[in-house]
């Protein structure tokens, strides 16, 4: 069952009692609940210390009577040695059984191996000969006396027919030499017979293990197991690091059932008693105590919520009036949260007045848009605003006032648009637009929207189209006047042909201007996505370019120093060849005839990232100043304005475009009156992958 505390927005009086309710039932229910859990743990855990007790008792009982049987048995093995090594083959183990030396009820056969392994002495009678060379408890006394008494695993005997555990100790003569195995076999049921009297439950646990891993003799429940071996022991795995004795709770991996288990390791003998206890079992008791707190705990919670939910809905009932009558409030709020975040994630300004024209609402982006902070506009009055935003305009901006904006509206214009420039910081347009409104909350909108990049683009247009159409009315005034000439006069041949040689290279320079501007438009338009990039020597390209190059007559052609090996880059060989003609054109265009320009080219390292490669022409012409180099990649522009040079002024314009397409940089180092350097560097390929 779900309550809320409160049904609608804004209900802060019935907020704080409900909260508290609740509040004061939660922390009711978590004591509660957290009552009966330290009880039902503190009951557990007294469960279990007194199982543990218990356990512990038992298994040393368990130890004791496995201790006391082995070193019974030590003791008639010790005996029978002695006596063998005394009178040999004339020693009578059935007389010695009759005579109560030898316990019958616990070891079921008691006998010789001799040497050889042949079983030659017996307390019972033996039927043929047995050969028992092949047994562990014979194999592992052969090589040296260790001087302990070993405990086989159970075996079946071969001459008594019955599952038993064999002790033997070896029976070395004076010298040392090997002469036999005294033997005694007992009855593993011996100890599971025991087991049984201590009840330890139905699927209790009880057993006696080697170190090996190797059940001796083991009951579950009523179920005895003979040779069974452990996986993954915990008790193994402690004893091993020196725990002789201590408890755990696992889970069986072979019925899966969580026992808790405690363990001792024999003092004398490699072997342990381990016995479990079925945590069902133990905590039985214990679980039914559980289930009576959890369900008194259940009963109490259901109680305290029940009490809860009535004072609840009393109080909701109570405060449904305050609801209704905050409803329409909230609703607003939300409204004006709404435009808030709008006006904030808007790029633009707004600014609202009321009926008299007073300022009501700034928002939040108007004020960094004007380069202002902490200024409180609000209330300021439509003639004071109009007043401080035209000392914010530069002079001679054709914003007026927010009453000539609205005296234009209304003669039938529904908004009317005006551009101001910013004073200060920097150089700032911004778009003025007035909307008017019958509403007496809202008379008046003012709509500011910064328009300083389009007004810079439409300046460059306006820029662009002006050179472009000086620099291609020049030679079109040339070419229309000599035509002129030639159709209206009457000149001589000679004159004919000048002037036909002066219109042609006019025309070649308005087309030279023409294809550089194409050149131009296509590379921005695309962006590089025709260029065919692949893997280039930048040193036979820069070969192939040379070899292509016609200097002007009287010049000499350039001076080249190249590496020996190649330096590969990834570029458009075609478009890079026609950037470094362009350099090279450039170089020659303003040297005087004779002087030399060279080209290098070399590995150069960087800072940061990988080499790159650098092409450097160098001429010694007539050289550029600091402000003219800035402006060298200009279209159209020419440090030569006297005309005397030829050219377009497009051409590094072209070079600058291409290098960026190839992730590359254009570096001009120049001297007026000595000559210029013009470095264009490109990244290299890493050697190891062009193999």
């Amino acid at each position: 069952m779900k309550f809320s505390i409160t049904s609608r927005p804004g209900d802060a009086q019935l907020r704080r009692p409900l909260l508290l309710l609740w509040l004061a039932t939660a922390i009711l229910l978590g004591l509660a609940w957290w009552h009966v859990f330290a009880l039902v743990s503190d009951s557990r855990a007294k469960e279990l210390a007194s199982a543990e007790r218990d356990l512990a008792n038992l298994t040393r009982v368990s130890q004791e009577h496995a201790d006391r049987t082995f070193r019974s048995a030590d003791q008639v093995i010790r005996f029978i040695q002695a006596r063998y090594l005394e009178i040999g083959d004339r020693l009578d183990l059935a007389a010695l059984s009759a005579q109560g030396v030898i316990d019958t009820e616990i070891f079921n056969q008691v006998g010789i191996i001799d040497a050889h392994g042949i079983y030659v002495l017996a307390n019972l009678p033996i039927k043929s000969k047995l050969d028992l060379s092949d047994r562990e408890h014979f194999k592992v006394h052969v090589a040296a006396d260790n001087g302990e008494l070993f405990v086989s695993k159970p075996v079946l005997g071969r001459a008594s027919g019955k599952w038993s555990l064999q002790l033997t100790r070896r029976i070395s003569r004076a010298n040392g030499e090997f002469a036999g195995v005294v033997v005694v076999s007992i009855d593993p049921g011996y100890f599971t017979r025991f087991y049984n009297d201590l009840q330890l439950g139905s699927k209790g646990v009880m057993a006696l293990y080697g170190l090996d891993g190797v059940a001796r003799a083991r009951r579950i429940g009523s179920k005895e197991e003979f040779g069974t071996e452990l996986t993954n022991s915990v008790m193994l795995t402690r004893i091993a690091q020196g725990q002789l004795t201590g408890t755990f709770m696992s889970a069986s991996v072979v019925d899966g059932i969580e026992r808790l288990h405690h363990y001792r390791k024999l003092p004398h003998d490699r072997l342990a008693v381990l016995n479990g206890l079925d945590t069902k079992y133990l905590l039985a008791n214990h679980e039914r105590a559980a289930q009576a707190l959890w369900l008194q705990a259940a009963i109490l919670s259901m109680l305290l919520l029940a009490l809860a939910t009535v004072l609840t809905r009393h109080l909701q009932r109570i405060n449904q009036n305050l609801l209704a009558r905050q409803a329409a409030q909230g609703l607003i709020e939300e409204r004006n949260e709404q435009l808030t975040a709008i006006f904030s994630m808007s790029p633009d300004a707004f600014v609202s007045f009321d009926a008299t024209h007073h300022i009501t609402y700034v928002s939040p982006t108007f004020l960094p848009m004007m380069a202002r902070a902490n200024l409180q506009l609000e209330g300021m009055s439509e003639q004071d605003f109009s007043a401080w935003l035209l000392q914010h305009c530069e002079p001679g901006s054709s914003f007026a006032s927010i009453a000539a904006m609205r005296a234009q509206a209304a003669q039938g214009q529904a908004e009317r648009s005006t551009l101001m420039e910013i004073a200060n910081p920097g150089k700032r347009i911004l778009q003025l637009s007035l909307r008017s409104s019958e509403s007496s909350a809202v008379s008046q909108l003012l709509h500011f929207r910064e328009v300083t990049r389009e007004a810079e683009i439409d300046q460059m247009k306006s820029e662009f189209l002006s050179t472009a159409a000086h620099e291609l009315r020049t030679p079109m005034a040339s070419i229309s006047g000599f035509t002129e000439v030639l159709m209206t006069q009457q000149l001589t041949p000679e004159e004919i042909s000048e002037f036909l040689n002066i219109i042609h290279s006019r025309a070649q320079l308005m087309s030279n201007i023409l294809n550089e501007l194409l050149d131009l438009a296509r590379i921005e338009a695309r962006r590089g996505k025709d260029f065919l990039y692949a893997r280039v020597d930048l040193a036979e390209l820069v070969k192939q370019s040379v070899a292509s190059f016609i200097p002007p007559s009287g010049s000499q052609a350039p001076q080249l120093q190249l590496p020996a090996q190649p330096l590969w880059i990834m570029a458009d060989a075609q478009k890079l060849q026609q950037a470094i003609l362009n350099v090279l054109s450039n170089a020659y265009k303003y040297s005087p005839a004779g002087k030399p320009v060279r080209l290098s080219l070399a590995l150069e390292p960087q800072a940061q990232g990988p080499e790159q490669v650098c092409l450097h022409v160098t001429d010694q012409g007539i050289g550029m100043t600091p402000a003219q180099v800035e402006r060298v990649c200009e279209r159209f522009y020419r440090a030569d304005a006297s005309g005397k040079v030829p050219g377009t002024g497009l051409g590094m314009s072209i070079v600058q475009e291409i290098i960026n397409l190839h992730r590359g940089s254009i570096t001009i180092q120049s001297e007026l009156g000595q000559g210029t350097c013009v470095s264009v560097c490109l990244p290299t390929i890493n050697q190891k992958n062009i193999q």
